[in-house]
């Protein structure tokens, strides 16, 4: 059920859009987590959450859609909103992008917590995009075994796909730009062929983007390092944000930081996963 909206967040929400409004300051060197839903995101930015520095936004759907409603491709308003999956530096606008930066800036001063993460893998698919908007963003990317993660989204069912399956029809347009991926779609039948394609395409677009970057700017870990060395692993991606350790972040990773489910064996596939997820 939808909690209902209290005075002090109408208020805040209302402040913020007066702030985004204004000429004023907005966020510097953002960082963002990547990776296909059902990575390890979620888990990587609550422990992250817990850093004294760090304001995270976990899925802020709601601020992206204030600046620009084409990033909506979840609601009943996706269609009216014209959302896409997969955006691109020729889509950002300028006044749009303030505004954006400034929202973003405006949840740091809320918690007075300097350092922003943001967290909403479906970015995965815009990262050009968000790259014109933030050009001093940083990048931590959270990779896991694409058999795992499509039998997680299988389990998600129908809601996965957002209302009316529309997110489903948007990934189908990203598939059709690929030559290599154009005729997936079309033998997808099941909620797990379907996550499948998405962890492929989500990761391709990831690896092509992240590329073109200075290695300084991004960081990668796959979802065995965070189970398996999770004080380790998260120890790295604080150095690498220039954060100092945090008593915090650390108990809450040695507490809850743990695989829930088995690895998944790769070397029994059938043709067919093979041809969606890609050899």
């Amino acid at each position: 059920m939808t909690q209902p909206t209290t005075f002090r967040t109408r208020m805040l929400r209302s402040f913020a859009g007066v702030y985004a409004s204004l000429p004023l300051k907005g966020i510097e060197r953002p960082i963002f987590i990547l990776g296909c839903g059902r990575s390890g995101t979620t888990i990587l930015g609550e422990a992250l959450a817990h850093h004294p520095r760090v304001t995270y936004l976990n899925e802020p759907r709601r601020l992206w859609y204030a600046c620009y409603p084409q990033t909506d491709i979840w609601t009943d308003l996706a269609r009216e909103r014209g959302g896409k999956v997969m955006l691109t530096a020729a889509d950002a606008e300028p006044a749009r992008s303030g505004r954006l930066r400034r929202r973003f800036y405006f949840e740091t001063v809320k918690t007075g917590r300097p350092v922003l993460i943001e967290k909403l893998p479906i970015n995965s698919f815009r990262l050009p995009f968000i790259h014109a908007i933030f050009p001093d963003a940083r990048y931590v990317h959270i990779g896991r075994n694409g058999v795992e993660v499509a039998r997680s989204v299988e389990k998600m069912g129908p809601r996965w796909w957002g209302a009316d399956g529309y997110k489903w029809k948007q990934l189908t347009d990203v598939a059709a730009a690929r030559p290599d991926t154009a005729q997936l779609p079309a033998i997808c039948q099941t909620d797990y062929d379907r996550g499948l394609l998405e962890w492929r395409l989500s990761t391709v677009a990831v690896r092509e983007f992240l590329s073109t970057l200075p290695k300084a700017t991004y960081v990668e870990l796959t979802y065995d390092d965070f189970t398996e060395r999770p004080l380790q692993t998260i120890a790295e991606i604080l150095s690498f944000l220039a954060l100092p350790s945090s008593e915090q972040v650390n108990r809450f990773v040695a507490e809850n930081v743990s695989r829930r489910s088995g690895k998944a064996a790769l070397d029994n596939l059938s043709g067919h996963e093979l041809r969606i997820g890609g050899e």
